[in-house]
């Protein structure tokens, strides 16, 4: 019998009901989906909070749609889509800060022992934009998206590529802020920042795996302290 878990909204709470029978097995890879009908009855909810809820599951590849049959459990029943937990509430970004502190700092290192020529170019360029004085907040922000992709792409894999893709879109506002606030004379203008950058790459060029992911930390550790975010120690 599916029963709600999370105090979430109506719709996640659905979605987490689904996902918790896929994951007891309750709910095997190309098994029928109750219908709505049925799953708006055991949970108790309005049928158009099942039909959002499936919508999503679909998008996120969890169920797929057979024509006049239902909804039917994927052959990757956990999905191929990556979502933040939603709560209704803005993003975590101590969280968010602390997720990024993990694992860039262990991409910084593995891009000082995998990075090749290409990959010190389109760092050695975002860079030479984040220090160009013509730039303003926006193309700043977009070089140091742009910074920190080429050495996910000096990791030399793809996922986590693609990952840092993703929690880019979700940081660009917090990144835009943070360079804002690094170019106040409070916090030593934008000096600092790319004193940051300029440290990380020459680890990195240096093929200094400790440094690079020292300078990775320190780097991180700095911006969040911009955005007044005050992350905890790794220990």
């Amino acid at each position: 019998m599916l029963e709600l878990q999370r105090p979430d909204t109506l719709v996640e709470r659905v979605v987490g009901a689904i996902r918790a029978e896929i994951d007891a097995g309750r709910l095997a890879a190309e098994s029928r989906l109750p219908t709505e009908q049925q799953l708006a009855e055991q949970l108790n909810v309005s049928r158009s909070v099942v039909r959002e809820a499936v919508a999503q599951l679909k998008a996120d590849g969890v169920l797929i749609a057979r024509r006049g049959l239902g909804s039917y459990i994927s052959q990757t029943p956990h999905g191929t889509v990556f979502r933040f937990p939603d709560s209704g509430r803005k993003p975590d970004l101590v969280q968010m800060f602390e997720m990024r502190l993990w694992i860039e700092t262990q991409a910084a290192a593995i891009a000082a022992r995998r990075r090749d020529a290409d990959d010190l170019s389109r760092m050695a360029l975002a860079l030479g934009t984040m220090e160009d004085p013509r730039s303003d907040f926006a193309t700043a922000s977009a070089a140091d998206v742009a910074f920190h992709r080429a050495i996910a792409e000096a990791s030399k894999n793809d996922y986590f590529v693609a990952f840092h893709d993703f929690l880019g879109g979700q940081l660009a506002a917090a990144r835009r802020t943070a360079w804002e606030n690094s170019a106040s004379p409070a916090v030593g203008g934008s000096a600092d920042a790319l004193r940051e950058h300029r440290a990380l790459y020459q680890a990195i060029a240096d093929g200094d795996r400790l440094a690079a992911a020292a300078c990775a930390e320190a780097h991180l550790r700095a911006s969040a302290k911009r955005l007044k975010l005050d992350l905890p120690a790794l220990d």
